[in-house]
């Protein structure tokens, strides 16, 4: 086919399958999938681009049908602990996918679980080193600290969270990296962040903060910390060490320390009565299995527990609420269209988490904001100038960033059920933690699915940090109230950060999305993207008046005839 044609495969028995187009001189184009259901029919547009060198030197290239396949042969007997027939699964991929990431970061784990430690670095710092690879940056702060190398582990572990700030067990270890150095308040600062993002499965967390907390004094919530443990089904040695902390700081203080000694150590620590204990049970079981610990590809949903907050501190719900909509009115009034630079990181997964297609584009994105009837509003996404799906990764376009914050918008608040946690930290702000969920007598207003020319409106649930001091929303999270069956949509998890952006011109600052993490199981796709947004610029109308006094310009008198 020298400019377009069509290839039209039948009789294919169900399964997941990959598409793959080479042409010489051209990059090799691949797409995935699914065919669940007897009769069904996909169609796929593939287009192949010149050249192969427009790849981010930090993805590597796709796995094939047969290295994926070697590499979850190679997952499930890893879960069942056969790591003789893991390690030949692995080395089949390595033979032909050498120095890919997720290779060496699975050969890197059965290193471990081996015993064999100096193997076991070799491997993810190759993958760490080449690709700056998460899992392998994770994997290895993770044994550095437990080998005492302080420093290395910070390194790894903060290059893990730069690559991908949501990365909880990132920041579980670099709080236990924090608390063994004495930086308390940065050991809080991780333990927070881990909990939000990781919830129950980051609960180990909470051993760290309740550490932290009672080493800066705040004793009061660092028993409330612990209690909070014992009730989320802690392992066993999480819940002997959350025991053992409560019975030794309920027993009598030891007197304050003298004028002398006072002077010359630092108060936090002379507050800690008992010094900081790290043991297994603070940290994430990574490397023990990656398969035991977190199964799923997708991150916890926002009802699986709650984040640790202050509780003690009376919160004003009603309040919150309505001054968070008075800031939503402000955006809505200052804007009618801006545009962003936006960066997209995609990822195709399997059903480990394991990315088997990986791709980085760059928009000119444009969204534009109107009223189409009084409490109505229309929030259009261009990319590129366009509206198609067909620019996004698998065709799949993941819309809707901008609008989230309406669900404080004082025309949509109503369609939801808000409670207050309490508060907390986002970022190096307070916050209030505001819970969120749509009322099942309200249809959804703010969030649909397209398959085809159907619509499905679907609610959404979440969580929102909302500063205490200007009411700005700092970051929200959500998932769907229920899956949607008829499209196939399982579970949508999207993370949105917002930050202050300036406009010199209007001298205006707004607080606009700066980043999106968006995980999706839609229609036979397991999707991971992350969107960056920077180089914003503003579009408004002006509807002032300026009236002026039309200028005059004098006629020059004709010239009589041989003048």
């Amino acid at each position: 086919m020298s400019e377009k044609g069509r290839a039209r495969f039948r009789s294919i028995p169900l399964g997941e399958y990959e598409v793959q187009v080479e042409v010489p001189g051209y990059a090799a184009t691949r797409a995935n999938v699914s065919l669940a259901r007897p009769g069904e029919s996909h169609n796929l547009d593939l287009t192949v681009l010149p050249g192969s060198g427009s790849r981010d030197a930090n993805t590597p290239r796709p796995l094939s049908l047969k290295e994926q396949k070697e590499l979850t042969a190679g997952l499930r007997a890893l879960q069942a602990q056969k790591l003789e027939g893991a390690r030949k699964h692995f080395l089949i991929a390595a033979k032909t996918a050498p120095n890919h990431p997720d290779v060496d970061y699975l050969l890197g784990v059965l290193a471990t679980m081996t015993g064999d430690m100096e193997a076991a670095k070799q491997y993810l710092e190759n993958a760490a080193t080449r690709y700056q690879h998460v899992l392998s940056l994770t994997a290895l702060g993770e044994i550095y600290l437990t080998e005492g190398n302080l420093t290395m582990a910070q390194q790894r572990l903060e290059a893990a969270l730069k690559s991908a700030p949501n990365t909880w067990r990132a920041d579980q270890l670099l709080a236990a990296v924090a608390l063994k150095e004495g930086s308390y308040s940065v050991a809080i600062e991780h333990a927070e962040h881990a909990l939000q993002m990781g919830k129950t499965e980051a609960k180990g967390a909470r051993l760290t903060l309740a550490d932290a907390l009672y080493a800066t004094g705040d004793h009061q919530r660092s028993l409330q910390v612990l209690n909070e443990l014992l009730k989320e089904n802690p392992t066993q040695d999480q819940a002997k060490e959350a025991r053992k902390l409560l019975e030794a700081r309920r027993e009598p203080q030891a007197p304050p320390p003298s004028a002398d000694v006072a002077s010359s150590s630092n108060l936090s620590d002379a507050a800690f009565a008992i010094a900081p204990s790290l043991s297994a049970a603070n940290l994430p079981s990574v490397l023990s299995n990656p398969l035991n610990q977190s199964p799923r590809w997708f991150p916890a949903n926002v009802d699986d527990s709650i984040p640790p907050v202050d509780t003690a501190v009376s919160c004003p719900l009603t309040q919150i609420v309505r001054q968070a909509g008075e800031r939503v009115l402000e955006f809505v009034s200052n804007v009618d269209r801006f545009t962003a630079t936006e960066s997209l990181s995609h990822q195709t997964l399997n059903e480990f988490g394991l990315a088997v297609r990986s791709e980085r584009i760059k928009f000119n994105y444009l969204v534009a904001i109107q009223e189409m009837k009084p409490g109505v509003f229309d929030v259009q996404e261009y990319r590129n100038g366009g509206t198609s799906n067909e620019i996004f990764p698998e065709h799949v376009a993941t819309l809707g960033t901008v609008a989230m914050v309406f669900v404080f918008h004082p025309n949509y608040a109503g369609d939801f059920d808000f409670r207050c946690e309490g508060r907390t930290h986002q970022g190096n702000q307070q916050a209030w933690q505001i819970h969120f969920s749509q009322k099942a007598e309200r249809p959804s207003r703010l969030r649909s699915y397209r398959l085809g020319t159907q619509y499905f409106r679907v609610g959404i649930k979440g969580r929102a940090w909302i500063s205490t001091d200007t009411s700005q929303v700092l970051r929200m999270e959500s998932d769907l109230v229920s899956g949607v069956p008829q499209i196939r949509l399982r579970t949508e998890h999207q993370d949105i950060l917002y930050g202050p952006v300036p406009f010199q011109k209007k001298h205006l600052v707004l607080w606009l999305p700066l980043a999106t993490e968006t995980y999706l199981d839609f229609n036979g796709h397991r999707i991971h993207r992350r969107q960056d947004l920077s180089n914003y610029l503003l579009f408004w109308v002006d509807e002032r008046e300026n009236i002026e006094k039309p200028k005059t310009t004098e006629v020059p008198q004709e010239s009589s005839p041989g003048t």
